[in-house]
């Protein structure tokens, strides 16, 4: 393939990932903190793959799908390679307008043989992936059983269990003018046991187009397994788990998308530090390995008995710029520093936060990022180290024990941000050392009534030189947490994880020095996840324990359909189906959150940072659809003024304006004047709506009712639903993307 030619670093993700997406349970034990991939480009004239060459791949797995395109359409990006992955990529990918609409396809191929990675297509035409759909989850698993047939080796791919379903995203709606996607994942097995951290994802459009795959699988030529039949038997691993399971309280922070606000709950989760157990020893899996002893629980120890001064009170603009150039300075000879930009805002905390922006210039290039102090206390809340990127280290240098490198993050903790340590403590978990970066990833988390927070940590990575190579201190304001007092006893949450037990079998490399052997292990799964957790204050599980429940089903004999799929995609929320009377006339508030989240993902925050607005003075920050009113402002959905009546209930004229505003359509909907109404009741309806009326019917949005518009009646949650509908498939046909 020729030598590597590094011509630039692109940072393709964090170092850290943290904020909203944190899982709300508990992290496993041997589950390695996230640190960033680095894509190192190669030069054209080190590889012999050319244009034709992947275009032809291209057709070969995708035979008279592209032929729309020419060769010209297609652009081939340079080769490149990741620090942890020297085999390199190519990407080839189109932007291009058919029929007057924007479409886009990326391809990545890998290896000399040019397997395919990763792909992505969104076609033209998605009218019969809409609501309803064309094609049915069961047809669309049948299309992607087919697609893997294509690869070599991918024989022995299994569906699994949880890798199905149409998407959804941590509970937030899907905006229904996107098409309906269902998503496979396929596992590598062997001896019939999957292979853990092996995938090879296919989605699949509800017209039955595949548009995206993603495959992260290895070469298994000179893999090593154990055997199956040494494994000890099921009932042997669940009594070992059971005798010697133990539970702990820990406060989760949940993060709600509507409303912008944390959530903290008290909750028991498993205290030892264990993934699994060997299926042949019946050793426990850790992160550092197998062991015959049951892991030690660590217990909370607070970093600091006492609180610490801040490093530097109230510092000023200028203080942080001299901080800058002494903090971030390098040799001369390897780069120039250049800050480029402070910025000053206020966090969700109510915290002025200095944002200092910054770059490295050097021979090749240049390399740029941020990081962040807090004005009042001087201390560094986030940071990330550049400077390994364009800075040879060198390859002799001991690497620092974990231990050591323990130590030198607290030491650097009370260095750089000691008025945080107090309140928080000691890891829980152990670190790793990983392999392409060298660098341990530590998480202090957050204590509170002695009891550690999940979702509220100090994370702070360690070079094996000791030095520091990344802090980040999320430390939330939070008021209300959960009373110790309430929760249930431990020996009740511990029966009810003994009761949910299950185990899991499966194929996993450890971190050692045999990088091609797969060791059995049994897994611990409660109800059917991995990680799941119990409410302490009522005793049932976080994620629902076995089957997702079921949707409730709602009776109706004109929108049945349209409302069991608004509930079964979170957008209508129905508290209990026995009573719920879907002719019941809907309020403005609620018609409003159900047509954004018609719409949108469902988040409706962003105004918590200094930034809040009011555009009705009955909805201020503290109401709860203030998030939906002000992204209906934003949208132009409504149009700020004095009040806006939450409670009253919507009529068919003004549901009629919304859509058409929604559309884009408000400036032809102005001139009324140009539209003849036919209804019967034409003359019942406000001239300040008529021209919405008139659109909004004319494209079948809004139907007549015995040709009647009945423009002051009210709206129906049935009436929501269908028109909802109805609006969403416009918007995606039209591939109207304004506000999504």
């Amino acid at each position: 393939m020729g030598k590597f030619k590094k011509l630039g670093i692109i940072l393709t993700s964090t170092a850290f990932t943290v904020g909203v997406l944190s899982p709300i349970s508990q992290a496993s034990a041997n589950v390695k903190e996230s640190s960033e991939r680095i894509e190192i480009q190669v030069a054209s004239t080190e590889t012999k793959v050319t244009k034709s060459m992947l275009i032809n791949k291209l057709h070969a797995i995708f035979p008279d799908k592209f032929n729309f395109l020419t060769e010209k359409d297609l652009n081939v990006g340079s080769g490149h390679y990741y620090t942890d992955d020297t085999t390199i990529r190519y990407d080839i990918s189109f932007h291009k307008t058919v029929n007057g609409k924007e479409i886009y396809g990326s391809f990545t191929f890998k290896g000399d043989d040019l397997e395919l990675e990763n792909f992505y297509y969104q076609p033209s035409d998605i009218s019969d992936a809409m609501y309803p759909a064309k094609y049915s989850e069961a047809d669309a698993q049948k299309i992607a059983k087919e697609f893997l047939a294509k690869f070599p080796n991918t024989e022995n791919y299994k569906l699994q269990e949880n890798g199905t379903g149409s998407d959804s995203y941590f509970n937030m709606s899907r905006p229904l003018s996107q098409p309906i996607a269902y998503s496979f994942v396929y596992s590598p097995t062997q001896n019939g046991v999957a292979i853990s951290e092996q995938y090879f994802t296919i989605e699949v459009l509800a017209n039955g187009e595949i548009t995206s795959v993603y495959r992260n699988t290895e070469p298994l030529s000179k893999a090593t397994f154990d055997s199956v039949e040494q494994k000890k038997t099921e009932a042997d691993i669940l009594a070992q788990i059971r005798d010697n399971l133990a539970v702990e309280l820990r406060y989760t922070v949940d993060y709600d998308f509507e409303t912008d606000q944390r959530k903290v709950k008290l909750v028991y989760a498993p205290a030892i530090g264990f993934n699994g157990v060997h299926a042949l020893n019946g050793q426990w899996q850790t992160v550092n390995g197998f062991s015959a002893q049951v892991p030690k629980v660590k217990r909370v120890e607070k970093l600091s008995s006492q609180p610490l001064e801040p490093r530097k009170k109230g510092m000023t603009l200028a203080e942080v710029e001299e901080f800058a150039k002494s903090f971030l300075k390098v040799d001369p000879d390897k780069a120039k520093l250049q800050i480029d930009m402070i910025d000053e805002r206020e966090n969700q905390n109510g915290e002025t936060i200095y944002s200092v922006n910054y770059t490295y210039m050097y021979d090749n290039g240049g390399i740029g990022s941020s990081f962040e102090l807090n004005k009042a206390t001087g201390e560094i809340i986030q940071y990330h180290d550049l400077t390994r990127d364009f800075v040879k280290s060198n390859d002799k240098t001991t690497t620092i024990s974990k231990d050591a490198a323990l130590n030198k993050a607290i030491e650097y903790l009370k260095q750089w941000a000691p008025s945080y340590v107090h309140n928080y403590s000691k890891p829980l978990e152990d670190a790793v050392l990983a392999d392409y970066s060298k660098e341990y990833y530590f998480s202090f988390p957050r204590v509170v009534n002695d009891i550690a927070v999940v979702g509220d940590e100090i994370s702070v990575s360690i070079g094996s030189d000791g030095s520091l190579r990344s802090l980040y201190i999320s430390n939330q304001k939070i008021d209300n947490w959960p009373s110790v007092d309430k929760a249930i006893s431990a020996d009740k949450a511990k029966e009810s994880y003994r009761e949910a037990l299950k185990l899991q079998l499966q194929y996993a490399k450890q971190s050692g020095e045999d990088k091609n052997h797969y060791d059995l292990v049994y897994s611990p799964t409660y109800g059917g996840n991995l990680l799941n957790q119990i409410d302490a204050t009522t005793g049932e599980w976080l994620i629902n324990i076995e089957d997702k429940k079921e949707q409730p089903l709602i009776s109706h004999p004109t929108a049945a359909k349209e409302l069991n799929y608004l509930v079964s995609q979170n957008v209508l929320e129905i508290k209990d189906p026995a009573t719920f009377n879907a002719d019941t006339g809907v309020t403005k508030g609620e018609a409003l959150k159900i047509l954004l989240k018609s719409l949108t993902y469902g988040y409706f925050g962003g105004y918590g940072e200094g930034d809040e607005k009011q555009s009705f003075t009955n909805i201020d920050k503290n109401h709860p659809l203030y998030g939906v009113v002000e992204e209906a402002v934003r949208m132009g959905v409504l149009k700020p003024a004095d009040r806006f009546d939450v409670d009253a209930t919507l009529t068919r004229q003004e549901l009629a304006e919304w859509y058409i505003r929604v559309l884009g359509l408000e400036k032809a909907a102005k001139h009324s004047d140009i539209y003849k109404l036919n209804f019967a009741d034409a003359g019942s309806i406000d001239p300040a709506y008529s021209g919405y009326v008139a659109l909004a019917s004319a494209m079948g949005l809004i139907d007549a009712q015995q040709n009647s518009f009945n423009a002051t009646e009210k709206v129906s949650y049935a009436d929501l639903a269908v028109s909802t509908m109805r609006l969403a498939k416009a918007i995606g046909e039209g591939n109207n993307s304004r506000f999504f």
